[in-house]
């Protein structure tokens, strides 16, 4: 078969003159269809004979004249490629590549190796059958999805006069390795920018086709545009799975990480964490996920954990001072403290810290500043409020205790200041503490008798714990003391008193190691009062680490056991599974309780 490509000549010697006739003997033969498109070959080109031999065999050329009817009905085939252009199709249609003439022209070897990246391409479509599967519900069911399968959600912005967009969801979407990525890590959705205008302007698309990664919140995780190659589009997706991992932490040493915030000049963000139930989850699953928070934590710090309860752990707590069992912790690169916070803080808490943080605004430099002498109102406020978020409940108490001190005790009456005394004094002995206790009727009628007995009631629970003292490296209980109190409790008529001293007792028998006593405590306060599933998931995870006793943890293990018995029968009667509960952890705690 000789290579003459205008019309003409097409007609006389060509067996093949027709898209339709072409496209069943390239089926036919195993080959691909050869298109000049609105251009007649240079001759030239074909007296190559390397060129001219890989074309008989394996290409069915021919000619297309865009001017014709034939033209016309052919041209949605080049997915608005522009021509004049030589376009390699699968024997069906499907388009592979296109080459400019001008190409050819200068190296007429660019369309042979144009004709073997075409063969390439087919055999990797001949083995493909999958495709990325494109949602086609609304926007809110694919942020709902994501949320519930925890994946990032895949947006891919086209429109149907997009080159580029036809020619991804012709070669690219529809490949195994291209859709078993996308359908296994991500929630894929399409979007047509004709349909939906809102999701462009909300996103700031402007060059298709767009690639968005977002979380389930809908807060973008990654955004490009433009790819059309399959490498090119799986490696952004890669790309976004790296930043949808969120706050990158180091498993270094100290010692590596001191040098790296030095080199990287970055400050060192340490989680200072004690694995208890399910509290963390929020942190690690929503906070640590959020794209702005990885963004800011994993471009201005080196990020680290500790775990409070090992021996690096408990230096920590005691060099920082860490009351809680969950501190974020954020130091300079010479492991300076910069900022302290304690608790779980919701994404919101969080970013305001980190900015504190690394505006020079945290703990360490309102110190200081206090320090200096610095009383004026606004700032002294803001200082409470971080020592209070940093868990130095002590410390903000005495602060408030000095400066409501100082502006009189009856400003206990403005709301603002109840609210500083409410949140921060916890000192039995203070003049603010002993001033509502003594006229705590007018507060009732300011504040609420059940508001105004609870802060009463959280004061005397706080002075009941501080009967322990370390002396030595050993925790020493006073009796003696602790009688007195119990005394005074009785005495004032507190509410629930039976209960604080349960409480206070429970803690020191802990802390010197009396198991029988805490157990007896324990099982007490079990069988007497409401217990929040957390303190008595707590109490289990204290005697599974710290007690021996085969008799205390069997004891243990009896109430997680008739807890769970308790849920599963509250569930059969609701008719519904409690997904918050702590049934599971419950269940291994029985398990780990009487294995050990």
């Amino acid at each position: 078969m000789g290579f003459a490509f205008s019309p003409v000549v097409a007609q006389k010697n060509l067996p093949v003159v027709t898209w339709e006739e072409a496209s069943l003997q390239a089926a036919r033969d195993n080959k691909l269809v050869f298109v000049a498109v609105d251009i007649v070959p240079d001759k030239r080109i074909f007296s190559n004979e390397t060129v001219k031999l890989f074309f008989e065999r394996n290409l069915v050329p021919i000619y297309m004249d865009m001017q014709t009817e034939e033209g016309k009905t052919f041209e949605p085939k080049l997915l608005l490629t522009p021509y004049p252009v030589y376009a390699f199709f699968m024997p069906f249609g499907d388009l592979l590549l296109t080459v400019e003439p001008t190409k050819i022209v200068k190296d007429p070897l660019v369309l042979l190796d144009a004709a073997r990246e075409a063969q390439r391409l087919a055999e990797v479509k001949k083995n493909n059958s999958r495709s990325v599967n494109f949602m086609t519900s609304g926007w809110q069911e694919v942020l709902v999805k994501a949320k519930e399968e925890k994946k990032p959600a895949f947006i891919y912005f086209r429109e149907k006069s997009c080159r580029k967009c036809l020619f991804v969801e012709n070669n690219v979407f529809n490949l195994d390795r291209m859709a078993d990525f996308y359908n296994r890590h991500f929630i894929p959705y399409q979007v047509d920018i004709s349909a939906e205008q809102p999701l462009l302007k909300t996103y700031g698309i402007e060059k298709l086709p767009a690639y968005l990664f977002v979380n389930g919140e809908g807060k973008v995780i990654y955004l490009t545009s433009g790819q059309t190659q399959t490498e090119e589009i799986l490696q952004m997706g890669e790309e976004a799975l790296r930043k949808a991992e969120g706050v990158k932490f180091s498993d270094n040493s100290w010692e590596q990480i001191l040098a790296l915030a030095q080199q990287e000049k970055k400050g060192i963000y340490v989680d200072c964490y004690t694995l208890v139930g399910g509290e963390r989850r929020p942190l690690t699953e929503i906070v640590y996920r959020d794209p702005e928070i990885a963004a800011l934590m994993n471009d201005h710090f080196i990020n680290y954990t500790v775990d409070q309860k090992s021996e690096e752990g408990k230096r920590w707590a005691e060099n920082y001072g860490l009351t809680s069992p969950f501190c974020q912790v954020f130091l300079d690169s010479t492991g300076k403290l910069v900022h302290l916070s304690a608790g779980i803080p919701d994404l919101s808490e969080f970013k305001e810290i980190v900015v504190s943080a690394l505006e020079g605004r945290g703990l360490q430099f309102l110190s200081e500043k206090y320090k200096r002498g610095d009383r004026e109102p606004v700032f002294v406020e803001e200082y409470i409020r971080i020592l209070g978020r940093a868990g130095l409940k002590d410390k903000a108490g005495e602060v408030v205790e000095s400066y409501l001190g100082e502006l009189g005790t009856e400003r206990l009456k403005n709301k603002k200041y109840w609210e500083l005394f409410r949140e921060y004094v916890i000192d039995i002995d203070s003049e603010l503490f002993k001033y509502v206790s003594q006229y705590r009727t007018d507060f009732f009628s300011l504040f609420g008798r059940e508001e105004v007995l609870k802060k009463i009631q959280q004061v005397w629970t706080v002075g009941a714990e501080g009967f322990v003292t370390k002396k030595e490296g050993k925790y020493v209980f006073d009796e003696a003391g602790f009688k007195n109190y119990v005394k005074r409790l009785k005495a004032e008529k507190i509410e629930n008193w039976r209960s604080i001293v349960r409480k206070a007792r429970m803690n020191a028998a802990e802390k010197t190691g009396n198991w029988k006593v805490y157990a007896e405590l324990a099982e007490e306060r079990w069988n007497e009062e409401q217990i929040p599933e957390a303190e008595l998931y707590s109490w289990g995870v204290v005697i599974k680490e710290n007690c021996r006793d085969k008799s205390i943890r069997y004891k243990a293990a009896r109430w997680y056991a008739l807890t769970v018995a308790e849920i599963e029968k509250k569930e059969r009667l609701e008719g519904k599974v409690r997904v918050s509960s702590y049934k599971g952890f419950f269940e291994k705690l029985v398990n780990d309780l009487i294995e050990e």
